[in-house]
């Protein structure tokens, strides 16, 4: 039986999901064929110091967009100098664990869902004279930033051709390229309850429409203004609020659930269940991250985006407006209003249905699956 790691770096659901994702595929596609284990790769190699240095620099940036997108052109501006500094201050202490790491699982590939855990896995495995195969799967789906250049990745997968187009202009050769649709877990789409019994459940009042609020693991952003806003607008809705990790979100959304007769106000922590909350959603309000997006598109809702903690956030969310498939609405809370009142009207949410139907959405979890075990068949890895 080969061996398949998955390494992420769980500073949030963009890396984590796809992985996950093509894991279950491959395991529900190839059963009894390979060894799959999921990573958070730098923790658990035994680098807690970098693991924490990176997440906690990251936490702080995504509740700071104006600053994070300023770092991230400065970033991909300088290019070379960024994956120098990038290299000298988080990957290279995390490579002697890192080797130490592989000499004992040896895998046969390692599917990698974040630049930070390829560049460390580049740099072992030279070190070490390992020959497991490496797949780098970019998460941004229609752009490309400098920290991805890995060219000493085997194999690099994208979620459109657009990112693939951009990949081959930055350095990385044609023939490594491959392109998937963005995969979805398929335990996601498939093992949902009745929306009914999920609502009944929760809570939630059938005779009003739900938005779902979800703002990333880290619950940032100004959810308490939202909350107030959707109160003044007079209309009997039930708002169910997905805090994250962000117990104190929570707290204060539990604390002042008295103060919002008009709403019915559901605060939640994390939530194992997302895919059921997406399904009893009739709108959902989301941070434009790659994963949640797609699995709110795979479930056919109508999607408000608030604030894009990066520009590849913010080209995920202009895809979306594009095809008619939902609305920007940033920090500004007179845009969210007016997107809320558009998809509470049922003739706008059955045009979005159509829309949805006509882009004949693809889940490319098994496609990549099929991909890795072609490649392992073929007699790569160890």
């Amino acid at each position: 039986m080969k061996k398949v790691l998955f390494a992420m770096i769980e500073a949030g659901g963009g890396h984590k999901a796809p992985a996950r994702a093509v894991m279950e595929a491959l395991e529900a596609s190839f059963p009894g064929r390979y060894e799959a284990l999921m990573l958070d790769f730098i923790k658990e190699v035994g680098c807690p110091k970098v693991d924490e240095a990176h997440k906690k620099s990251w936490n702080f940036l995504v509740g700071k967009p104006l600053l994070t997108h300023f770092v991230y052109q400065l970033q991909n501006i300088m290019g070379p100098v960024s994956r120098a500094i990038l290299y000298r201050n988080l990957a290279a202490p995390a490579v002697p664990f890192a080797i130490r790491y592989l000499k004992r699982s040896r895998p046969d590939a390692v599917f990698s869902s974040h630049f930070l855990v390829s560049m460390i896995l580049v740099e072992a495995r030279k070190r070490a004279g390992l020959s497991f195969e490496l797949f780098t799967y970019q998460t941004e789906i229609f752009t490309y930033h400098s920290l991805w250049r890995l060219p000493g990745t085997d194999w690099y997968l994208t979620a459109s051709d657009r990112a693939a187009q951009a990949a081959a202009e930055h350095g990385i050769k044609w023939s490594k390229i491959r392109s998937f649709p963005y995969p979805i877990r398929p335990s996601f789409l498939a093992d949902r309850r009745p929306a009914a019994e999920v609502a009944a459940e929760l809570g939630l009042d059938p005779a009003r429409r739900t938005v779902l609020v979800s703002f990333g693991n880290q619950g940032a952003g100004m959810i308490l203004q939202y909350l107030l806003t959707m109160e003044l607008m007079n209309v009997p809705l039930n708002v169910v609020v997905v805090a994250g990790r962000n117990a104190a979100l929570r707290r204060r959304c539990e604390s002042i659930k008295g103060l919002f007769p008009k709403i019915n106000l559901l605060p939640l922590g994390f939530a194992a269940n997302m895919n059921e909350l997406i399904a009893c959603a009739d709108i959902c309000f989301i941070k434009p991250g790659p994963a949640t997006m797609m699995e709110c598109m795979h479930s056919r809702k109508p999607i408000i985006f608030g604030n894009a903690a990066t520009p590849c956030e913010q080209a995920h969310a202009n895809y979306a407006v594009f095809r008619g498939l939902g609305k920007y609405a940033g920090d500004a809370i007179p845009l969210f209003a007016s997107a809320l009142k558009h998809f509470l009207k049922d003739e706008v949410r059955e045009e979005v249905a159509r829309r949805y139907e006509a882009l004949e959405l693809r889940n490319g979890a098994g496609e990549i699956a099929a991909f890795i075990d072609e490649r392992l068949s073929a007699g790569k890895g160890n």
